[in-house]
């Protein structure tokens, strides 16, 4: 690398700093992540003059065939407009490409639009989408009422035809719910593959009912979930219970299996009433 180095420990209150002077939330997540879970492994830092005016670096997730997530990315304030992000990102693709092998990059943004100053992210959207990301889901509603989380897709490699993927018919357990970071109401259940294999259905309707239950008791305003898309069976109890597919991340886990999105929103109205208004 040319530009970037890699993320010391040391670097890390000054990377939370610089972070900080963009988002809150974000700088919240970045240090829990940089301190409690991934450390600095993937993280890069560039300077300038023994200054660090920006981070950027990515993020593996589990099951995935080289997909990789792009993680904070953040220039000083003092330093924009300099095409420093631009070459930030094109050395990190480089990186992903020729030293991981990289097949997929996929990054986060919101639509949030401040009273003040506007469409705080609308400068990394058009940059992401310069450099050859493009929207594949987009959830409404997603961090609070009216503020929408766009996920991109890019291809590292050249896109190769999807091969022809078989079915495969999983049990699936939910054993959790938990509100989703940075939002503000937004749920989502955790599960397992229950093992022994899966019958004509992964799990029932009454299954889903009892996860919307608990978080209808915990003031959920809408409940995201997110299922590879070779599970067999697995929208059928989904959009009975209510739910809409949402969208999907091209090849997420590997070429041919997709990452398939669904999201339910309460009616408010209802969710707010009492028993004695119903």
């Amino acid at each position: 690398m040319n530009l970037l180095r890699p993320m010391l420990e040391d670097d890390i209150d000054a990377v939370i700093a610089l972070i900080e002077s963009h988002d809150e939330d974000d700088a919240e997540d970045a240090q829990r992540f940089y301190r409690e879970f991934n450390g600095c492994y993937g993280q890069f830092v560039l300077e300038q003059q023994g200054e660090l005016i920006g981070v950027t670096g990515f993020e593996a997730p589990i099951g995935c065939d080289q997909s990789y997530w792009l993680s904070w990315t953040y220039i000083d304030a003092r330093h924009t407009n300099r095409g420093l992000g631009r070459k930030m990102l094109t050395e990190l693709f480089d990186y992903l490409q020729q030293q991981q092998g990289g097949r997929k990059l996929f990054v986060k943004v919101s639509d949030y639009v401040d009273e003040e100053d506007g469409p705080i992210y609308a400068a990394a959207l058009h940059l992401y989408e310069s450099m050859g990301f493009s929207i594949e889901v987009k959830h409404e509603d997603f961090y609070d009422v009216g503020e929408a989380q766009i996920i991109l897709g890019m291809w590292l490699q050249q896109e190769q035809e999807s091969p022809t993927v078989t079915q495969q018919h999983v049990a699936i357990k939910f054993n959790e719910i938990f509100e989703i970071g940075e939002t503000e109401g937004s749920w989502s259940f955790g599960w397992h593959e229950r093992k022994g294999g899966g019958s004509d259905a992964p799990f029932t309707v009454e299954d889903v009912q009892t996860g919307m239950d608990a978080v209808r008791e915990e003031s959920a305003r809408c409940v995201f979930l997110s299922f590879p898309s070779n599970y067999a069976g697995i929208g059928d109890p989904l959009i009975e219970s209510g739910f809409t597919q949402a969208g999907k991340l091209k090849d997420y886990y590997a070429d041919g299996i997709d990452e398939v999105h669904y999201a339910y929103t309460f009616n408010q109205k209802l969710l707010a009433s009492t028993p004695n208004e119903t």
